[in-house]
């Protein structure tokens, strides 16, 4: 049986009464609403976890998880182009973190017992420099407990192609150079890598060449460089000199070093700065404590002979003293430039290289000052001529007092000259060679740069730091005076 109910009518009374259910009905939703939006404005945004990224969905990311330890790596999503790639350096970085997390500097809250996991993530940030490239730089945070470490690690790349930018494509030779220059300069004025920096594997890996420098970004105002050295080398390194070391715990264990990019000039091809007016002079570094010899190359400079002498000088971290004729340094001014510019020593060898001790003093004069203001006028002032080397060697009382400068000589003569011969060149050295030379040589003839490409690193693997006549004397704590003949460091000699 249908029941029906009959309509209630409204009151005569109240003729316009919402119904009693309605009225509850109607209340208790605003109630709800007013409620809710109470709660919604009181209520703060939900904080991202440590694994998390303000602006980025874990879908975004690699993720490991195990017992003990947890890691978030997020890589770039577009463009399109560099997916690929960013998600191929993000594997090889959560490799690296996971393989070698238990490297990483324990953390005071490490060694306590806790039963929480270490979280590591790592997130980044880009920077769009020149010649459409993107710089992505990681900031990696490690959490034990209530402790956070952190460390960073990055890597350029092409927007067009995806690839990953190499040290030739950001670099010039000219910035190579420099780079190389600041970055040996920089290790052995750390106490931790001082003794490193003199090893023949760090020099080698240390040379000017682009696949040493090929691991690096931009940040802001910083250039940072990640170096491969030699494991034997780093293992010659003490337990407590490795915690001032700045390696990198991302990846494998290299030297971390970091550099103003305005030091490299226009000569940083990504990000370009003001190339000064200057010459860019290397900071050199002598270590006093260690055997160094003075190698010395006269008559020059040569248009050839004189560049192969300063690249191999330079892939060995070296620096040798030029005794310019004036007559060659009109002739090539961009060679003297070189030679400064390489770290080595400019020095006289007098105008056009007469016997000193038959000649008038107006003549002597000319002859002792001249190549002085030449190289003056050519450097803009930035380079003095400290040292001189008369001809033949060839000095009288005359020549002693009217020289504003130290005599040259030396204490091993190759007879190159003479001799023409690499083969004995090099061998004359090294079966004489000691602590404190002055070695001469002649730079205008090929077998003498033919010697010095063999020289210089066999020198250098016999420990001995290649340097100017300046820095030897320096470092020996000797006094030059004017007219003062020299002839080595060695006080023996």
């Amino acid at each position: 049986m249908r029941v029906k109910f009959a309509a209630r009518k409204s009151s005569p009374r109240y003729p316009n009464r919402v119904p009693g259910v309605f009225l509850f009905l109607f209340i208790g939703g605003l109630l709800c609403l007013f409620g809710f939006w109470s709660l919604s404005i009181g209520q703060k945004p939900k904080k991202p976890s440590f694994l998390e990224a303000e602006d980025r969905q874990l879908d975004h990311a690699l993720h490991q998880k195990q017992d003990d330890f947890e890691i978030v790596v997020f890589y770039p999503q577009e463009p399109q182009e560099i997916v690929s790639t960013a998600k191929q350096q993000a594997e090889q970085l959560m490799t690296s973190l996971s393989t070698k997390k238990t490297e990483m500097p324990e953390l005071p809250a490490a060694k306590q017992e806790s039963p929480e996991p270490t979280l590591i993530k790592a997130d980044y940030h880009t920077e769009i420099l020149e010649q459409n490239t993107l710089s992505v730089v990681y900031l990696i945070q490690k959490k034990v407990g209530d402790q956070i470490e952190e460390d960073h690690w990055g890597y350029i790349l092409d927007l067009q192609t995806g690839e990953l930018i190499t040290a030739d494509q950001a670099f010039d030779q000219t910035g190579l150079d420099r780079i190389s220059a600041l970055f040996r300069d920089a290790m052995k004025n750390q106490e931790a890598t001082h003794d490193l920096a003199y090893t023949l594997s760090f020099i080698t890996a240390s040379a000017p060449a682009a696949e040493n420098f090929s691991s690096f970004y931009l940040e802001e105002d910083q250039l940072t460089f990640f170096v491969d050295i030699a494991a034997e080398s780093l293992s010659e390194i003490s337990s407590n000199e490795e915690k001032n070391l700045k390696t990198t715990s991302a990846m494998e264990k290299e030297l971390r070093w970091s550099v103003d990019p305005n030091q490299l000039g226009s000569h940083f091809l990504l990000k370009p700065g003001v190339e000064e007016e200057n010459l860019f002079i290397p900071p050199r570094t002598v270590d006093p404590q260690r055997p160094m010899v003075a190698l010395t190359f006269d008559d020059g400079p040569h248009p050839k002979n004189t560049p192969r002498i300063l690249e191999t000088l330079k892939t060995y971290d070296g620096a040798s003293t030029f005794f310019m004729v004036g007559t060659n340094v009109e002739r090539y001014p961009d060679v003297v430039l070189q030679v400064a510019e390489n770290g080595s020593e400019i020095a006289s060898h007098t105008y056009n290289h007469p016997n000193l001790t038959r000649l008038s003093a107006d003549s002597l004069n000319v002859q002792l000052n001249r190549v002085s203001e030449l190289v003056n006028d050519l450097t803009h002032q930035q380079i003095q001529i400290q040292t001189l080397r008369p001809p033949y060697g060839a000095v009288n009382e005359q020549v002693k007092e009217a020289s504003p400068t130290p005599l040259i000589l030396w204490s091993l003569d190759t007879l190159d000259w003479k001799t023409r011969s690499a083969e004995k060149t090099v061998d004359l050295v090294l079966s004489q060679v000691e602590d404190g030379d002055i070695i001469l040589m002649h730079d205008i003839h090929a077998e003498s740069a033919d010697a010095a490409e063999t020289l210089i690193p066999k020198l250098t693997e016999m420990g001995f730091q290649l340097v100017t006549v300046q820095e030897l004397m320096e470092a020996k704590g000797l006094e030059m005076l004017p007219g003062q003949k020299i002839f080595s460091a060695n006080q023996d000699k």
